[in-house]
């Protein structure tokens, strides 16, 4: 499927954080006395590598006309030091250093300019590895398969890291030896939904999990809300424009917008989700489902979602998984604003929902064991922060806070 693999050095191929000040100081240089410390400090360090020269053969000997691209922001005479060092019977095909592209990383421009020297313009033949979020912003600028490679990261996550994981990459591994799988079928580690709108066989059980928070300029601390997620929406700016390019579930999103009945995928997504993170393990839980509540005088589409859900589990039950449907968990008080059509600030949304969301029917709680809370997509968060708020206060044990996607917003701004 790939024609163009393309990996981050830095931290991603092999541990450098230790040598920072070497690397910055061979940028548009190439000083032997340099070259020559940085020879040395390699040597310092035996758990260094973390792409064996071993592996980088097998993805060769696997895909024989795969092209095997460095794409860093790292200067080319350090590059070129490090990989000789590191993997002295690999050929690279290309190198794309920090001389060689302006602007380079969080910009896609260095993988475009790797596409156009080996005459490939499909971006479903590219894919990109890299530990942090700049290597992902870079991907999805360019509009090519974003991989995060975990393996690298210290036991303490840098703000880099947080911020990767925030943008749900295609594909997450922790082992260097999983880019195997991922070259070979990259499907199953997309996202659930992502996947079984992309795939008609495979399933996947990825649902991103991402800690949401209150802003500290509204009352906020540092208390968590955990919000899952089957997908990304990828939103419409320009930075965005080669990843949103016929992305599954963007499009699926954008063509269900004002439906009342939805794609089977979607309830399929849903299914597995119950069966993840509601079923018991031994013997059977319940599980009241509701959704953020629709605007008054709009058309309430999650609510006719969560009845087509009800159809599919009463037609084919969840085992260990009883769900009770309570529409009327949740409801917005009058002049409630719209969130997204009046370009409401961050902060606004969240004051718009918490002054103007409201909870009914609470004597429901006592029946469930969980309450699951749906939204379409995942923006601030704000919608679903309340909801688990201003339930746990009516009496509910657990809830559980779930978006069918997460909305990746402008990754230059």
């Amino acid at each position: 499927m790939f024609e163009l693999c393309i990996f981050d050095l830095d931290n991603t191929l092999i541990h450098t954080d230790d040598l920072k000040e070497i690397r910055e100081s061979l940028a548009n240089n190439d000083d032997e006395g340099i070259l020559d410390d940085l020879s040395e400090a390699l040597e310092e360090d035996v758990d260094r590598i973390i792409y064996s020269q071993d592996l980088i053969q097998e993805i060769i000997s696997r895909h024989p006309n795969i092209f095997l691209i460095i794409f860093t922001r790292s200067p080319r005479s350090y590059t070129e030091a490090v990989l000789a060092w590191a993997y002295p019977d690999i050929e690279w095909d290309m190198l794309v250093c920090y001389e060689d592209v302006r602007p380079t990383k969080p910009y896609g421009k260095g993988i475009h300019y790797a596409m156009k020297e080996f005459d490939i313009d499909d971006l479903e033949r590219v894919i990109m590895i890299g530990d942090t979020d700049v290597d992902i912003k870079a991907a999805y600028n360019a509009g090519c398969f974003a991989v995060l490679d975990k393996s690298g990261w210290p036991y303490k996550y840098a703000q880099g890291h947080w911020n990767a994981l925030g943008l749900i990459p295609d594909a997450i591994i922790n082992s260097p030896e999983i880019i195997l799988d991922v070259l070979d079928e990259p499907c199953k580690f997309l996202p659930s939904l992502e996947c079984l709108l992309s795939s008609d066989y495979i399933i996947s059980k990825r649902f991103d999990k991402l800690n949401h928070f209150i802003p500290k300029a509204i009352g906020g601390d540092t208390t968590t809300f955990p919000i899952y997620s089957a997908g990304r929406n990828f939103s419409n700016y320009e930075s965005l424009s080669y990843k949103r390019y016929e992305h599954s579930l963007t499009n699926s999103i954008e063509n269900n917008k004002s439906s009342t009945n939805f794609p089977a995928q979607w309830i399929s997504s849903l299914r597995e989700f119950l069966r993840t993170e509601c079923a018991g393990f031994f013997g059977a839980t319940t599980t009241i489902i509701t959704c953020v509540p629709h605007r008054p005088g709009r058309v309430p589409r999650l609510e006719h979602l969560l009845n087509q859900l009800m159809i599919s589990l009463a037609n084919d039950p969840i085992e260990h998984c009883n769900v009770i449907l309570v529409p009327d968990l949740l409801a917005y008080r009058d002049g409630v604003r719209s969130q997204h059509g009046e370009h409401l600030s961050h902060g606004d949304r969240f004051m718009n929902v918490r002054d103007h969301l409201i909870t009914g029917n609470v004597s429901k709680l006592a029946l469930a064991d969980k309450v699951l809370v749906v939204d379409d997509v995942v923006t601030t968060g704000a919608s679903l922060i309340y909801a688990s708020k201003y339930l746990k206060d009516a009496g509910a044990r657990n809830v559980i806070l779930f978006a069918l996607a997460k909305n990746i917003s402008d990754i230059l701004r």
